[in-house]
């Protein structure tokens, strides 16, 4: 699946991504993500509207463009003002937000495009990462389990290929 996309809105704005949604009640997603906004170089909150419990709208300008995010069907949708907007800004904002909203997906993307449709991320005990794709979802998680267990406190995890987490292992260490 590509990365960003062309949903073009009623007010004619693009929705042109979306990266994962967690709820944590003791410290709301969107809160951490107005105050994210100013990390990304050259941008500025022009809004911030919450209802603290189940919606939020951020809006802010980078580069002369407008954006707003909005959390829906478990997900922070990406919308820009001007559909016309470069790409490369639009992946600029989407690897700024998935950096705080998707951490270890972020990682596993570092490693380039997915050579099948599911990618095993390894984190090995000694601060390795190494990463292995498989075109099944079986054969994955069967490999992240294995990947667990020989060590014991190897963690390892499966992503989709819009690198959403789908499977986590990790076997606890066997007691003495």
């Amino acid at each position: 699946m590509h990365r960003l996309f062309d949903l073009r809105m009623a007010d004619g704005s693009r929705h042109f991504g979306e990266l994962p949604e967690t709820h944590d009640p003791q410290e709301p997603e969107w809160h951490r993500l107005g105050s994210h906004v100013s990390g990304l170089a050259g941008a500025a909150l022009t809004g911030f509207v919450t209802d603290d419990v189940t919606e939020a709208w951020i809006a802010f300008t980078l580069a002369g463009q407008q954006f707003s995010l909005n959390n829906q069907q478990s997900q922070w949708w990406f919308f820009v003002n001007d559909p016309s907007c470069p790409d490369e800004l639009l992946l600029l904002v989407l690897d700024h937000f998935e950096g705080l909203l998707n951490p270890r997906g972020a990682i596993a993307r570092r490693f380039g495009p997915i050579a099948g449709a599911y990618r095993v991320m390894v984190y090995e005990e000694d601060g390795r990462v190494t990463f292995k794709d498989f075109a099944e979802r079986g054969a994955a998680e069967g490999y992240a389990d294995d990947a667990a267990f020989e060590s014991g406190l190897t963690l390892a995890q499966v992503f989709d290929q819009d690198l959403r987490l789908i499977h986590f292992a990790r076997c606890p260490a066997m007691p003495s």
